[in-house]
């Protein structure tokens, strides 16, 4: 399906998604277990307990993000990755060991500072392998590979919750923790770094290591990346998009348990329906968004993600109001997830990739993740708060269609900014190929 630029093109993405695997995995698990720990709770949890605890973590984790992009950009990519995930993503199995929501709490927080490693240098590591009219597809099959992880972890809760109750979601944790530690192992055995800006068009020739050193990411580089108009655009329209996202994933059981009156069991079986959404989603959204991209040129992404923000707004009403059988759900849930994540992933990355150089990517990133992630989740900590008062069905309505709404309006400056940074890091390349040509020649 990809035609990487180096034999080990394949090799990264098997290794990374293994990653994105556990990752996904390790994502979700608080929101699928969350039913079970809240019965357990004395006394019971408030559903905004939900939306803190997971709100809290991606937001610390968020914040450290761009730390994780500058040391990616900086240093060793591999080393990062390994660090990040084997390390830091091995203590969730602390989870396993809380007696209560407060040392959960401060368990989750810190099980998760270190996964912000995982997307930046992945990210980076990934353009140097794949051109621009690629790399839709190629960040599609790799987080289509970490989203089995949510399908392994919603049908593995499920049945080990249905056989133990009360401890359960303990094994979720423990299993989580030590795929978290293996992949960090996988990485450093099997990843081997591309040199960086060897994928792009006027560069795959001529690109070493050697020549990739002279243009070293730098901190006062860091300013590129803000001055950008269309990375501030891809910022607000990521929070919104995310922020409706967030909001599915972490209140579809429970609003399967409590509104539709299914059994836990069955409302976790019912999200693998999300996920398979999600799996064949980002598979075909990648390809969209590449495609449109070399059919309406720089302009194709943006309306790509348009599209499926669009088809968002009816599935998600049809969800809230009509469906109550589990064929209804069925059919909702799919179209739902099937484009949920089109703008974040397959157009809003790729146009990161596209207008920043290899140096800056995981910076970009980084930062993208930041904006993004911590914006989605103050309105996640709003839409917490709103459930608690207001029910599901109106948070639903207000935060799920409304945040995908502005993702949609908010795009139209895009028009305007990103076709003229393409342009700009494209002859930025071809000085740079220029340069290099000129060195060895000298």
């Amino acid at each position: 399906m990809l035609n990487a630029k180096k034999p080990l093109g394949r090799r990264i993405i098997a290794t990374l998604g293994f990653g994105y695997f556990v990752n996904s995995a390790q994502e979700l698990s608080i929101s699928l277990s969350f039913p079970a720990i809240r019965q357990l709770a004395t006394p019971a949890l408030p559903l905004s307990a939900l939306a803190i605890i997971d709100g809290v973590r991606i937001i610390i984790q968020t914040f450290l993000t761009p730390f994780w992009g500058v040391a990616a950009d900086r240093f060793s990519r591999k080393q990062v990755l390994v660090a990040g995930v084997g390390l830091w993503g091995g203590l969730t199995i602390l989870c396993g060991f809380a007696t209560s929501y407060h040392q959960l709490f401060l368990f989750w927080v810190l099980c998760c500072v270190g996964l912000g490693a995982l997307v930046p240098a992945g990210f980076s590591m990934l353009s140097d392998v794949y051109g621009p009219q690629e790399r839709g597809k190629a960040i599609g099959i790799l987080n289509a590979i970490g989203m089995l992880g949510i399908f392994a972890v919603a049908l593995g809760s499920g049945a080990l919750i249905q056989v133990n109750p009360t401890g359960g979601w303990r094994v979720v944790f423990f299993a989580i923790g030590g795929l978290s530690i293996l992949s960090g192992l996988i990485m450093a055995v099997f990843i081997k770094e591309p040199a960086r800006g060897s994928a792009e068009p006027e560069l795959e020739f001529v690109m070493t290591d050697l020549a990739a050193a002279k243009f070293r990411f730098k901190l006062a580089d860091i300013k590129q990346v803000l001055s950008s108009v269309s990375i501030w655009a891809a910022f607000l329209q990521g929070c919104f998009a995310l922020a409706g996202l967030y909001l599915l994933m972490r209140y579809f059981t429970s609003w399967l348990t409590e509104h539709v009156h299914l059994p836990q069991s069955t409302a976790d079986n019912l999200f693998a329906v999300v996920i398979v959404g999600l799996v064949i989603g980002s598979i075909v959204g990648g390809l969209a968004s590449d495609w449109a991209e070399k059919k309406f040129s720089s302009k194709g992404r943006i309306i790509t993600s348009q599209f499926s923000l669009l088809i968002l707004l009816p599935a998600m009403l049809g969800f809230i109001f009509i469906a109550k059988t589990v064929a209804e759900i069925v059919v909702c849930a799919f179209i739902i997830a099937f484009f949920v994540d089109w703008t974040r992933r397959s157009c809003l990355q790729p146009m990161i990739q596209n207008i920043m150089p290899p140096e800056l990517r995981g910076t970009a990133l980084a930062l993208a993740e930041f904006f993004m992630g911590a914006g989605s989740q103050l309105l996640g900590m709003g839409y917490g708060k709103f459930a608690d008062s207001h029910g599901l069905p109106d948070t639903f309505l207000y935060f799920g269609c409304g945040s995908w709404l502005a993702a949609f309006l908010v795009a139209f400056p895009l028009y305007l900014t990103y076709p003229r940074e393409y342009h700009k890091l494209r002859q930025q390349m071809a000085q740079r190929r220029d340069l290099l040509a000129n060195n060895r020649k000298g």
